[in-house]
């Protein structure tokens, strides 16, 4: 275990496994508590409760810059390297999604049929204004094969809805095509015959053409992840991103821009200034090391189940809240905070446990794929 820490972004894996958690905590907090708005007079906990549970987007677009940097990163590597092979890429990234993504599919489909037979009304919209998420009433909960196999082909939001209530599955749909478009974008550069060169581009205008604005607008940030791993290869901007000031000036900046978007001085601008904003963050955390002790190992930890708490949490929430609370909501206070602590740890071990099942078996699953299937077709 400590041999398999030295080598690890450890920083970095705090942010993704704090990320997945705000993202949990954000829905918990929709679901469970009356909005902010809606509070007369909120003392100094409310105040710091509220700001932090409703993160829950702003960690997707971190998740995304982060992606950027870990996968884009390794993409940049390989090229630089000579050693790029679509095969081996293309399948390292799919079993990574499809080990976690079929299970949760399958998962969805029990809680969200246990859940309509209690009370349809939450998988029909009738509570989407209050968690943000999930079932809308324009589009109500899809069980149906065609939304089944759309989600397990990234083909949400562009053909299909997401699956059932598990609305976080959105943002799968962008990470998979970014995954696919960004070595695509390399390729058009790399050394290649004019052909080949030619083949790429129209593959490229192919794929800007069949996916929406939504998805490629938000793929900047992605992008922005990968250029931060591209510009720390130069030895200058290492070292300055090495400097304790710029890791607080990065820190500084994203909580001014979290501050200013409360005050409503962003407007449609919020999600690309944020994105911008992390950047530097991610440069500074990606330069420092840290000896193996708690905090590596629980930011590994996080890191690792970061992925199957994202796609599996939701549901579990919906299931419980749409057929018990059937929308109603309360106050922060001792058994408010008493229920969410209680939902959140139950959650947590939820999704640990399908990690232990399914994701941490990933690379078994990948090497059996290459043995038994690949060297047959290549």
């Amino acid at each position: 275990m400590e041999k398999s820490l030295k080598h690890r972004l450890v920083y970095l894996d705090f942010l993704r496994g704090s990320a997945a958690l705000l993202v949990c905590i954000s829905h918990l907090s929709a679901f469970l508590f009356i909005p902010f708005n809606q509070i007369s007079s909120p003392g100094s906990i409310e105040k710091v409760f509220y700001f932090f549970s409703t993160l829950g987007h702003q960690a997707v677009l971190l998740f995304f810059v982060l992606s950027g940097f870990l996968v884009g990163g390794s993409v940049i590597k390989l090229f630089q390297q000579y050693r790029w092979s679509w095969e081996k890429y293309l399948l390292r990234r799919l079993t990574r999604l499809w080990v976690v993504l079929i299970p949760a599919l399958l998962l969805t489909l029990f809680w969200d049929t246990l859940g309509e037979g209690i009370n349809q009304a939450g998988y029909h919209g009738a509570f989407f204004q209050i968690s943000g998420s999930g079932p809308d009433p324009a589009t109500p909960a899809n069980h149906g094969l065609a939304a089944f196999l759309g989600n397990i082909f990234f083909l949400q939001t562009i053909v299909v809805p997401v699956y059932g209530s598990n609305g976080p599955f959105w943002s799968l749909s962008n990470e998979f095509w970014y995954y696919l478009i960004f070595p695509i974008l390399l390729a058009v550069f790399a050394p290649s015959r004019g052909i080949v060169r030619v083949g790429y581009l129209l593959l490229l205008a192919l794929l800007c053409k069949f996916l929406p604005w939504t998805i490629l607008s938000l793929g900047l940030a992605w992008g922005l992840g990968a250029a931060v791993f591209f510009c720390l290869q130069n030895v200058r901007f290492h070292k300055v991103a090495s400097h304790p000031l710029f890791c607080m000036a990065s820190i500084a900046l994203i909580l001014l821009i979290l501050v200013m978007s409360r005050l409503g001085k962003l407007g449609g601008h919020f999600d690309m200034t944020l994105a911008i904003g992390f950047t530097p963050l991610v440069a500074a955390l990606a330069v420092r090391t840290a000896t193996a002790g708690i905090f590596t190992r629980v930011s590994a930890a996080a890191s690792e189940f970061s992925y199957t708490l994202y796609l599996v949490h939701f549901p579990v929430m919906a299931f419980f809240f749409y057929s018990f609370f059937s929308g109603r909501q309360m106050p922060l206070g001792l058994a408010g905070g008493g229920i969410f602590c209680a939902v959140l740890v139950i959650i947590i071990l939820y999704a640990a446990a399908i990690w232990w099942c399914f994701e941490r078996n990933t690379d078994r699953f990948r090497r059996l794929i290459e043995g038994r299937l690949l060297s047959r077709i290549l």
